[in-house]
């Protein structure tokens, strides 16, 4: 997280990591009174209980200024006293609770829930609800379920909903009608804390690098053109016109060269919102999969980005040189664990580092990715992980390296990721090259994938973007059509 001390409070904003040094080293000022959370999506568990409690244990004052999710709420519920304020447009302003899961594999981990719960009901004392928190806490269908809690001061009408799956449709999330933020113990005052939050705190909203500032002028207009491009039914063009009063945030995408469109509403933040407009577009049931793009994220149009995205491959692939070096940070080490090379996917703790060797795929160093990247007959080059910086020429197959224990959630997706990546590569002969953010199984378990859906020349940049950029290659923004999961 980034953290700022300014007068009497302590400001943090971002993920949870490894943090707990830094707070502790915050709160050692005797002048500290309150802690002050500000769009954060949460993160490690250990750390939002290191912080939790020593938040409790001083018995300062907690404030959520926009989103505070999972381990950020459990910072929160450290504070003796506990508020809202009003930074952030309402919409943008709540709490999201859920049960602990792995921050790489999303695998929910219910055992470790216990601790949540117990530190939970201390913080809310007389007005826990033990219903609503073993919801929240313990029915998961995956890393994405939450149970929402909004600014009641500014939203009196926003229920608190919990939602079993990130893909669970609003509509079929269970609302908790008769309870608040104030009633569940979760805020000790309706009353608005005062926040001055330093400068760089209230960033400009973004999705994929990209900061959204081209506000939609004429909304009318706007969703009346893209409904007759769009549209053949009235369910359709019903999806754009109940667009505008949806809950921020939210998206609109479109599919390349054909009608109809994604749409979402009330996701996490406005990257959220993007990415799964695009995967609603993706796969429509009883549709072959289609690669979209997404035209609107909230009420700014966004289309540009893609063009600007293509743009900077463009440019970057001028910069690129073949460097000295075969191998940086790292990329050849690690990954030992008993194995000399695998020939099947990796479940759980993706993010460990693979081995060297994947049977039947090339893996391939820095210096000779480059090298191909420069020659005519230039691989197809796909990326799994990120969502903002690729190497130059990269296609995007995002959260493209998941695999299931369970047989019919890895049947799905493997349908999803074969029609995704037809789509991105639809010559099986040609050469393809997977890499993820850094040496993990993602982009493994992805070029594993690929061989077994019968692509004959696979490759494995196992170093990934990390790699990439320490070798001072230029990289480039990525441009998001698929989306897997």
């Amino acid at each position: 997280m980034t953290i700022e001390v300014r007068g009497n409070s302590i400001y943090a904003t971002g993920p949870v990591g490894d943090d707990y040094i830094k707070f502790q080293e915050a709160l050692a000022q005797p002048s500290i009174e309150r802690v002050v959370l500000v769009n954060s999506v949460g993160g490690d568990l250990w750390a939002g209980m290191q912080v939790g409690k020593l938040i409790r244990e001083k018995g300062l004052k907690t404030v959520i200024s926009g989103y505070c999710i999972s381990a950020c709420s459990i910072m929160f519920m450290g504070g003796k006293e506990r508020s809202f304020s009003d930074a952030f447009r309402p919409s943008q302003t709540y709490i999201g609770i859920h049960g602990p899961h792995d921050i790489y594999t999303k695998a929910v981990l219910h055992g470790k829930a216990v601790q949540i719960y117990d530190f939970m009901e201390k913080g809310m004392a007389g007005k826990f609800n033990e219903k609503v928190m073993k919801m929240a806490l313990y029915e998961m269908d995956d890393s994405g379920a939450m149970l929402r809690v909004f600014d009641a001061q500014r939203l009196p009408k926003r229920v608190a909903y919990h939602c079993l799956s990130s893909k669970t449709l609003r509509k079929n999330c269970t609302d908790i009608p008769d309870q608040d933020a104030l009633s569940l113990g979760i805020v000790t005052t309706n009353d608005f804390a005062a926040v001055d939050l330093p400068e760089g705190f209230r960033k400009p909203p973004n999705v994929a690098g990209w900061e959204i500032v081209q506000a939609i002028v004429d909304p009318e207009e706007y969703y009346r053109k893209l409904s007759e491009k769009q549209c053949a039914s009235d369910g359709c063009r019903k999806l754009i016109t109940d667009y505008v009063s949806n809950s921020e945030n939210k998206a609109l995408a479109i599919p390349l060269g054909a009608s109809g469109l994604g749409k979402i509403s009330n996701r996490e933040s406005e990257t959220n919102a993007f990415l799964s407009a695009i995967y609603f577009c993706n796969h429509v049931k009883g549709k072959p999969a289609r690669l979209c793009e997404t035209q609107v994220v909230n009420g700014f149009d966004v289309h540009d980005f893609y063009a600007m995205a293509m743009a900077s491959h463009g440019e970057s692939i001028k910069k690129l040189t073949v460097p000295p070096e075969k191998y940086y940070a790292s990329e050849e080490f690690g990954g030992g664990g008993g194995w000399s090379s695998v020939n099947a996917f990796r479940t759980q703790d993706l993010s460990d580092v693979p081995p060297q060797i994947l049977e039947g795929v090339k893996t391939l160093n820095t210096q000779e990715l480059a090298a191909a990247l420069q020659s005519p007959q230039a691989p197809v080059l796909i990326d799994v992980s990120n969502v903002d910086d690729v190497i130059p020429g990269a296609l995007t197959l995002l959260y493209g390296g998941v695999a299931y224990e369970d047989s019919a959630k890895e049947t799905a997706y493997e349908t999803r990721f074969s029609g995704l990546l037809k789509l991105l590569s639809p010559d099986t002969t040609k050469t393809i090259v997977f890499y993820s953010k850094k040496r993990d199984w993602y982009s493994a378990n992805a070029a594993l994938r690929a061989k077994k859906l019968g692509y004959s020349q696979v490759g494995w940049y196992r170093g990934g973007l990390d790699s990439w950029k320490a070798a001072g290659l230029p990289a480039a923004r990525a441009v998001i059509r698929a989306v897997v999961q």
